[in-house]
């Protein structure tokens, strides 16, 4: 619920800040009704149409299934809450085909920036549960979860960085970019960030996941999920850089 909210309210602030660019009057400019109402027959207003349906329909999905979760449901809930809120996913990740750098490529890119957003929103959006999970008592169960989630990771960071190679191929003009333009300078801290979240992904599964019984404690695996949390942050501040202050030479 909570992160549908903010996600709205990002969505609706944004589209005020683009009217107010587009006037170049500064913050009155973000309050010409005249010109908001413009826009939104524009591709801006169709993006901001779709992710504001997304997370509303989250939020309101969320509403409904916390008020049903005090029961403790079968998992069948869980199965349907997850395909509600796939839907309300598919609406944001579609959003991004339609402005920005991947709009004017091919439909090749654009499919490939749905399934990376996917990937990394499974990956990232798992972390924090799977951080509440550590404080379990349980530590065979916990174990045998993390094992879970690591054998599941491993297909999901395949689609990421393919799909994500897939996109930057179509992005850059040519290699030489990445290294000489502020985009590519960009690209490349990012790359190394998910560099970073990978190595300690692959300390979690090979090394911490496996002790947790041994040493009767999931406190180090707790302390390296919290430094995967920050990575990954990090990881999407790079991200938006990329997307919104700088471009590709060729865009």
């Amino acid at each position: 619920m909570l992160g549908a909210f903010l996600g709205f309210l990002g969505t609706f602030v944004n589209y005020f800040v683009q009217v107010g660019l587009i006037n170049a009057r500064g913050l009155t400019g973000m309050f010409d009704w005249d010109m908001a109402s413009l826009l939104l027959e524009t591709q801006l207003g169709e993006v901001t149409y779709m992710r504001l349906t997304g997370f509303i329909l989250a939020f309101i999905s969320s509403l409904i299934f916390f008020r049903k979760a005090v029961r403790l449901p079968q998992q069948s809930f869980y199965r349907l809450l997850l395909g509600v809120h796939g839907i309300a996913f598919l609406f944001v990740a579609f959003s991004f085909t339609k402005a920005g750098h991947i709009s004017v490529l091919t439909g090749i890119a654009r499919t490939a920036v749905v399934f990376h957003l996917y990937a990394f929103s499974a990956w990232i959006g798992s972390l924090f549960p799977l951080l509440l999970l550590t404080n379990s008592t349980e530590l065979n169960l916990l174990k045998k979860l993390m094992q879970q989630f690591g054998d599941n990771a491993l297909g999901i960071v395949i689609i990421l960085a393919g799909m994500g190679a897939l996109m930057l191929l179509e992005l850059l003009d040519n290699p030489a970019e990445l290294y000489t333009t502020p985009y590519g300078w960009v690209f490349l801290l990012k790359l190394f960030l998910v560099l970073v979240t990978l190595s300690v992904a692959a300390i979690n599964k090979l090394v911490l996941v496996p002790a947790i019984v041994k040493n009767a404690s999931a406190l180090r695996l707790r302390r390296s999920i919290r430094v995967e949390m920050v990575a990954v942050t990090l990881v999407l501040i790079a991200t938006s850089y990329l997307s919104t202050i700088v471009g590709p030479a060729g865009h």
